[in-house]
């Protein structure tokens, strides 16, 4: 059980050890001259106790007579100290992968150099991230509604992937982001006709596609 006449008394003794103006202190957070004699009677309102307790610098808990000390409990060092551990080890995920800076063609193929240009980022490091092994932007909106042109899309390395995943490909020198279909290559866009493949095509897949990555 609390009481108003307890919490009064406490208000009162902790603002003159710390020298404080009742006057001043119900000023300064909007409250009512007449809030000491209010609390004869009623309870005070719990956001108005609250303003209170931090204009003192002392707990709630000690205004209501639950605590017979006025300091805020605060975290142990100890407990600061796994905090920040573990904030720090949040804030450490991460994953440094290479950005191709040519785009993969979700249209109609884009020409690829011996040499690409990298560009080495760094993302969030999860399950996902740590599959892949490089990442390469989108141009082109062949394969909408899953992928945008100007999407960063994340590959794993690999030299064949199964009929109905996504992938890319290089075809006769020109890179398209695809899925591998029997013997074409499809895309998700209705408006775009299949790839036919022929026996006189140079042909090879890159990569296959895990997801698009936020940069």
């Amino acid at each position: 059980m609390y009481y108003s006449t307890t919490i009064a008394q406490n208000i009162k003794r902790l603002a003159k050890s710390k020298n404080i103006s009742l006057k001043n202190m119900f000023r300064d957070i909007n409250l009512g001259q007449n809030t000491m004699a209010n609390l004869k009677t009623s309870m005070p309102k719990a956001d108005n106790l609250a303003k209170i307790a931090d204009y003192l610098g002392c707990s709630v808990d000690y205004l209501l007579g639950r605590s017979n000390s006025p300091e805020i409990n605060k975290p142990s060092a100890t407990l600061e100290i796994l905090h920040n551990k573990t904030t720090e080890t949040q804030s450490d995920k991460t994953i440094i992968l290479p950005l191709y800076k040519t785009s993969a063609s979700a249209g109609t193929g884009s020409w690829l150099d011996n040499d690409v240009p990298i560009e080495w980022v760094t993302i969030p490091k999860n399950a996902k991230t740590t599959s892949g092994d490089f990442l390469i932007k989108i141009s082109g909106d062949s394969m909408q509604p899953a992928f945008y042109n100007g999407d960063t899309i994340l590959i794993k390395n690999t030299s064949s992937i199964f009929e109905g995943e996504i992938g890319v490909f290089i075809l006769n020198g020109s890179s398209y982001l695809k899925k591998m279909g029997k013997g074409e290559l499809l895309s998700l866009n209705p408006v775009y006709d299949p790839i036919k493949l022929s026996e006189f095509d140079n042909v090879r897949c890159s990569g296959k596609v895990i997801d698009t990555v936020n940069l």
